[in-house]
């Protein structure tokens, strides 16, 4: 399924042309936050920590659009976590706190519609479908640390625990508003709902017989994208 999703976005991408009316294709570049805000401080920060980049396409008929994407970022996560009720009685010297640092490849595919023409700038709404592919997962602990349990066991848990690869797909829908500006520069405001459990898979790491994953599996990622583009063609 990821490869075919993958697959459609790209044919729609690259070989729309033989059937649009007019095909654009561009690069964009932006960050993705929790929270929008105009600050500058809080824009540079996006950029630094939360940097997302990547590949557009756009078909158009008339006022109407479909718009796949390809977008590389990363995400981190940190979480604070309780020891699992396995009867070991497991009892961590102090809090357990994680880092979860992830690749991602997102691929949206949205249906637009321009609804305002202003000369110098058109404006413009879209929603659509989106798949993120993780394309590679580590984890770390904030500090080494041991456990004890009841009859007196212990395991030590290193800064750099593990490494696994969740090979995981992570369904959203996105929706938001954009401009075209001088008909080459693109600036979009989008938002990501998150519709599937993200982090199922540390179930499947060797910790899941030592802490309760319940409520991290039930995460689901919603966040705000902005990016600028520019279309080369």
């Amino acid at each position: 399924m990821k490869k075919s999703f993958l697959l459609i976005a790209m044919l729609l991408m690259f070989g729309g042309s033989m059937i649009a009316q007019d095909l654009d294709l561009g690069v964009k570049v932006g960050y993705q936050t929790p929270q929008l805000s105009y600050k500058q401080a809080d824009i540079k920060s996006g950029f630094q920590n939360h940097l997302t980049f990547g590949l557009f396409g756009r078909i158009e008929y008339g006022k109407l659009y479909i718009q796949p994407e390809v977008m590389y970022f990363k995400t981190q996560n940190i979480f604070g976590l309780d020891m699992a009720n396995t009867g070991e009685g497991w009892i961590p010297e102090e809090r357990v706190t994680f880092t979860l640092n992830e690749a991602n490849l997102q691929v949206p595919v949205l249906v637009g519609y321009k609804f305002l023409d202003l000369g110098v700038a058109t404006l413009r709404a879209q929603v659509g479908p989106t798949a993120n592919f993780t394309l590679a997962s580590t984890t770390l602990f904030d500090k080494t640390f041991t456990i004890t349990n009841n009859d007196d066991q212990t395991v030590t848990l290193d800064e750099n625990d593990e490494v696994f690869d969740t090979k995981s797909i992570a369904w959203g829908m996105q929706a938001g508003i954009g401009a075209d500006i001088l008909g080459k520069i693109t600036l979009d405001i989008n938002y990501n709902f998150g519709l599937s459990k993200v982090f199922g898979a540390l179930n499947n790491t060797s910790w899941n017989q030592y802490f309760d994953f319940s409520n991290v599996d039930n995460t689901k990622q919603s966040l705000f994208m902005v990016t600028v583009g520019y279309k080369f063609l």
